[in-house]
């Protein structure tokens, strides 16, 4: 699983990540962000921009529990950040609670950031040009995928973290240690998959993980004692995650006009840095660079109710106190503190002005003066966006401004040729806006309509009625005063704008049909009642003529039978 994934699901073309991402190493398909791992440096800006939380860390915690399940020897390296992630808490309380979760050892990083610190110093004494510090893995990134050519500048040793693990591993040698750092920083997670480096340091872990991991064992850190055999006698390499903490902790010039060293802190300006280093490195010696602005007490996963000045301020009170705290460790032979950078450059395939000028009309941008630059697809200018868009990074659609008016231009269309009457009214129930076919049912043509109250048109009892429930209503409506129109309103309150729009669809001719219906019912009834009962005196005075005949010859035939019989017939 990569360090840094995203929630399909949750994520929901925002473009924030892309916006705060200082490298773009967020590809958009189908209107979902994926980080690109090849690109990204792990700052971690895009976790903590993201609304919707869609960015996700890969959680290690379980294969530390795993080295507990299986009895190993685990030491803790705890970065000095902990002071300001931690305040209300003593430190030895911490290394307690470590303790408490399975740790057989916890020690401070800063043991080995102070080797580190002079190793820094002995490499500006050796050579006689600028060196970049190499203990911040995000800046690290940053050189060696996107400034390549600088990476001969950057200083080839490892951060504290990996150097107190070869130097644990080597203290704990017969017990076959695993380490496991813990600190506020992501792009850690991604330094220790390094090639030239890889599994020197078993686990890294953030504080995050640390503080929902105590969460889950139900371990209240209060409740431990304050003292710690564990603690340090280091004293300013505790200070390594504030802005000069390197070059203090290696007795650097660190006056605020010093000129032989400088400090940059957060990624846009070491971006500046670098662009320009060609003619910034003259008179330099040593250049101490951390992505985080402040330093590792700004890490992206160091949350803590402290101001970054309170943060500064309580590391250096720790740092000053470290000389009276604490037994000082066995003397042991320092291993190796030196390591290789190889160059990852990334690709970035340019295309010709004729390819970006295709990729800009896609948008409606067809003249620089089209080209808004307002940065709302994360991109700074339309041009940026469109090589993101040639290199398979972003999409067309991300521009808001060009799908907005396309929006709004169908809309409007649609509006316009609709044979339904539409009208716009506000909370004050004044017409903003109505369109042709309304104008037409009521015959307003040529009528200014615009700005005039509801009821100088029609009754608004329906939409006052809306207003107050903010619910839908469809009625069928006779409106005689105009023209003997019939129609049927549906009101609806749309709620982002504020306004009430009416609806009229228009059952004139449909009334009209179906009165000359009824009044054809009507003539039809009356004809066939007149049919029927003409049919009734024609079938009375048939059946009267029928009788009399049937009488007359039935007196007949008595008569003669009578006559056949020999019987006297009276005449």
């Amino acid at each position: 699983m990569n360090i840094l994934s995203t929630i399909k699901t949750s994520c929901r073309d925002c473009y924030k990540c892309v916006r705060h991402c200082p490298v773009k190493a967020i590809r958009f398909s189908m209107g979902h962000a994926e980080i690109i791992d090849e690109r990204c440096i792990k700052d971690g800006r895009c976790v903590l921009v993201c609304p919707q939380h869609a960015k996700v860390i890969r959680n290690d915690v379980e294969v530390v529990k795993n080295y507990f399940e299986n009895k190993e020897f685990v030491i803790a390296s705890l970065a000095p950040s902990f002071v300001p992630t931690f305040p209300d808490i003593m430190p030895g309380q911490l290394f307690n609670a470590l303790k408490a979760l399975g740790f057989t050892v916890v020690r401070e990083t800063a043991e080995a950031a102070e080797l580190v610190a002079l190793e820094h110093a002995r490499l500006v004494k050796e050579g006689n040009k600028a060196i970049i510090t190499s203990s911040c893995p995000a800046i690290n990134a940053l050189i060696y995928k996107y400034y390549p050519q600088h990476i001969s500048y950057l200083a080839p040793i490892v951060s504290p973290m990996v150097a107190h693990a070869r130097l644990l591993k080597k203290e704990f040698e017969g017990q076959h240690p695993r380490v496991v750092f813990i600190g506020p920083c992501i792009a850690k997670k991604a330094e220790r998959e390094e090639s030239e480096i890889i599994d020197e340091v078993d686990v890294a872990l953030t504080f995050d993980e640390l503080k929902e991991w105590l969460i889950q064992e139900n371990i209240d850190i209060n409740q431990f004692p304050i003292e710690s055999e564990d603690l340090s006698s280091v004293q300013w390499a505790r200070a390594f995650p504030v802005e000069g903490g390197l070059l203090k902790t290696g007795e650097f010039d660190t006056g605020i006009l010093s000129q032989e060293s400088v400090v940059i802190t957060g990624i846009e300006r070491c971006q500046r840095f670098l662009d320009d280093f060609e003619k910034e490195k003259e008179g330099l010696k040593m250049v101490e660079m951390m992505s985080c602005e402040g330093g590792c007490i700004d890490g992206p996963l160091l949350k803590s109710p402290l101001s970054l000045y309170q943060r500064r301020k309580k590391i250096i009170e720790f740092s000053q106190q470290g000389t009276n705290s604490g037994k000082a460790k066995k003397t042991l032979e320092i291993p190796s503190l030196r390591r290789e950078f190889n160059p990852h450059p990334i690709l970035q395939p340019q295309p010709t002005e004729e390819e970006l000028r295709k990729i800009l009309t896609l948008t409606g941008k067809f003249t620089p003066q089209d080209e808004l630059n307002c940065g709302a697809c994360g991109y700074d200018t339309c041009r940026e966006k469109a090589v993101a868009v040639y290199q398979g990074l972003a999409e067309a659609e991300m521009c808001i401004p060009y799908m907005r008016a396309r929006a709004e231009s169908f809309s409007s269309f649609l509006i316009a040729v609709t044979p339904n009457g539409i009208i716009l009214v506000d909370e004050n129930l004044r017409i903003v806006d109505m369109n042709p076919a309304l104008r037409q049912i009521f015959d307003l043509k040529g009528r200014l309509m615009v700005g005039k109250t509801l009821d100088e048109f029609i009754d608004p009892s329906f939409f006052v009625e809306v207003l107050r429930t903010k619910k839908a209503i469809s009625q069928e409506i006779h409106y005689p005063q105009h023209n003997n129109v019939y129609v049927k309103l549906s009101v609806f309150y749309l709620e982002k704008s504020g306004l009430l729009m009416g609806v009229f669809v228009d059952l004139t001719k449909q009334k009209d049909q179906e009165q000359m219906m009824e009044e054809i019912r009507g003539k039809t009834l009356e004809k066939a009642q007149q049919v029927i009962t003409n049919q009734m005196l024609v079938a009375q005075e048939i059946a009267s003529l029928l009788g009399e005949t049937t009488a007359e010859t039935k007196s007949l035939l008595s008569k003669l039978m009578k006559i056949l019989r020999g019987e006297n017939v009276e005449e």
